[in-house]
């Protein structure tokens, strides 16, 4: 049996080892190099929009830091009805070292891939971090909870 998701699953390995890489040209193979990319970062203030926009960063990252490393979990992949559209997330952590400091931090990673004629590309990252204890305080005041 064929296992449909292997396509999605190279794919993001080609997003990631290309982080590792520190090489863009290789991050092109795995997303949309046009106006249609939208991907957001962990902080405040990421969020770009088309290739042109998130390549500028990426290579200015890609400069700044020694070392970039996902140490990966097991991705979890679905896809439309007609199978030309997949949706994936993956649990991270990321490694960074830079000037000689190692910064590590869970990743929630998740995105959407195109089948482009034949060809898969992402079109749209989400990082995140997530907070410790509550965003919304008031949530549990009001009994919800999520445990």
């Amino acid at each position: 049996m064929v296992d449909r998701t292997f396509p999605i699953k190279e794919l993001i390995d080609r997003y990631l080892d290309a982080y590792n890489a520190r090489d863009i040209d290789a991050l092109t193979t795995a997303v949309a190099t046009d106006e249609t990319l939208i991907v957001y970062g962990t902080d405040e203030g990421e969020n770009w929009h088309g290739w042109k926009a998130f390549s500028r960063v990426t290579e200015k990252l890609f400069h700044a830091v020694e070392e970039i490393f996902w140490e990966r979990g097991e991705p979890k992949v679905f896809f439309s009805t007609d199978g030309n559209i997949a949706w994936f997330a993956e649990e991270l952590v990321g490694r960074f070292m830079a000037l000689g400091v190692e910064h590590r931090s869970p990743i929630r990673f998740s995105g959407v891939a195109e089948n482009r004629d034949g060809e898969w590309k992402i079109v749209h990252i989400h990082r995140s971090v997530a907070v410790e204890g509550v965003t919304v305080p008031y949530l549990e005041s009001h009994g919800v909870r999520f445990d």
